[in-house]
């Protein structure tokens, strides 16, 4: 194949062919007119976050103390036979007797396996049977300070055969103390020790105290 002559190449320019304008020119018609949409912007997530309410950190409270068990002390058994009735407490009762009427008391006591209180009951009521009160009062009555026959004597000085110092005591029920101050009314006085302690001379075993001579 002969080559070209200068002459014989066109005379129209084709530089432009090979030389384009600009990076992406020649893509031009295929892309079109459409560009790609813009990117949404990220927010930040600082932006986004929401503010956190601040709390107050909880107390630090120190362990509870330790508590010493209670013990509770046992009972103690009680003496009491099941089903029998509870004794409630009775009034005290004292009769003031002489020393040989308060010895003669104990004996007659003991050798008859008695109380103080059954033995006080028992010398009331054989005398009140054998109508012997009165009497017994009586000849039991005699005066510490004796004046004339003519005027009486002093009440303050009036005293009874077995009365004195020593102690009998003795715990009747209401009832029962409801008969002995009845017959004390009786017999003219107000105090039972005045006139169960004469009674008790009368009616015990043994060598009765007696007026002087």
């Amino acid at each position: 194949m002969s080559k070209l002559t200068r002459q014989e190449l066109p005379a129209e320019d084709l530089g432009d062919i090979t030389k384009p304008k600009s990076r992406g020119a020649g893509l031009a018609d295929l892309v079109g007119d459409f560009a790609a949409p813009p990117l949404a912007p990220v927010p930040d997530r600082r932006e986004r976050s929401e503010p956190v309410p601040e709390v107050d950190p909880e107390p630090v409270l120190p362990p509870p103390a330790a508590v010493a068990p209670v013990r509770v002390p046992p009972q103690a058994p009680t003496t009491r036979k099941p089903g029998r009735p509870r004794t409630r407490t009775k009034p005290a009762s004292a009769v003031y007797v002489t020393a040989g009427v308060k010895k003669r008391f104990e004996k007659y006591r003991h050798d008859n396996k008695s109380t103080n209180l059954q033995v006080v009951l028992e010398a009331i009521s054989a005398m009140h049977k054998a109508d012997k009160l009165d009497q017994i009062i009586r000849e039991s009555r005699y005066s510490t300070a004796p004046v004339n026959e003519l005027f009486p004597a002093d009440p303050s000085a009036v005293r009874y055969l077995g009365g004195g110092s020593s102690q009998i005591s003795f715990s009747p029920t209401p009832e029962q103390e409801a008969v002995i101050d009845q017959i004390g009314k009786g017999l003219g006085f107000d105090t039972r020790s005045t006139w169960i302690a004469p009674v008790l001379n009368a009616f015990l075993p043994g060598k009765k105290d007696a007026k002087a001579q």
